[in-house]
């Protein structure tokens, strides 16, 4: 009868135990995204220093090979985008609520194909530049959207100013425009679809893009 008591309370011992690291754990689980709330400079600083190093590696195959740098974007770059939020941006309020979310989603993509040719030939220019983040001015904590601003030293050429908009999703941050020398990236596409949205609708920027997408195609 003693060796049973002393068998239960050693399990009853054991069970506390489990049950106190169950709680640690679970205290751990609900409070890491407080902990492991991204900074949106950190956040872009690893992405562009990835991206160059990448491209430092890779440049010769990258010359030889120039779609190879679909690749890099794919891995590096896109799962740091806001596709959505960029092409709600770009068709506006009104247009992207009346259309359906077919319209929507493939203007989504079309945008996004868009968005990601005009980068990577971009890439392919690189050379040797380096990226100054500035400080913020006021701090992201809270916030939904920041503004995070860098300078892009290129020797000879003079420096080239560079904003990035994010947007915050949970604890990360991701980019939705642009913005070079105070020219939106975002608000050019805005521009380029403005007349047939507002004559056609979505539909009317959907077929767009997929005719300059089908065009491009042939060329390349």
């Amino acid at each position: 009868m003693r060796a049973m008591n002393m068998k239960n309370m050693t399990s009853m011992k054991f069970v506390k135990q489990a049950l106190s690291l169950f709680g640690l754990l679970t205290i751990l689980i609900v409070a890491l995204p407080v902990w492991a709330e991204e900074d949106p400079i950190a956040m872009l600083k690893g992405v562009t220093n990835r991206v160059m190093e990448t491209l430092k590696t890779n440049r010769s195959e990258y010359q030889s090979n120039p779609s190879r740098i679909y690749t890099l974007v794919d891995e590096l770059i896109i799962p740091y985008a806001d596709f959505e939020e960029m092409a709600r941006w770009v068709a506006g309020r009104n247009a992207w609520q009346n259309a359906s979310a077919e319209t929507q989603q493939s203007f989504v993509k079309g945008l996004k194909n868009l968005v990601v040719r005009t980068y990577a030939r971009s890439l392919l220019n690189y050379t040797d530049q380096t990226i100054e983040f500035l400080p913020m001015r006021q701090s992201a904590e809270g916030k939904s959207r920041v503004l995070v601003s860098s300078i892009i030293r290129d020797g000879g050429r003079g420096d080239l100013r560079l904003d990035y908009r994010l947007v915050r999703h949970g604890d990360n941050w991701k980019v939705y425009d642009i913005v070079i020398e105070g020219v939106s990236l975002m608000q050019g596409y805005h521009a380029q679809f403005e007349d047939d949205i507002n004559q056609s609708g979505l539909e009317a920027a959907v077929q767009k893009i997929n005719n300059r997408g089908n065009a491009r195609r042939e060329s390349e």
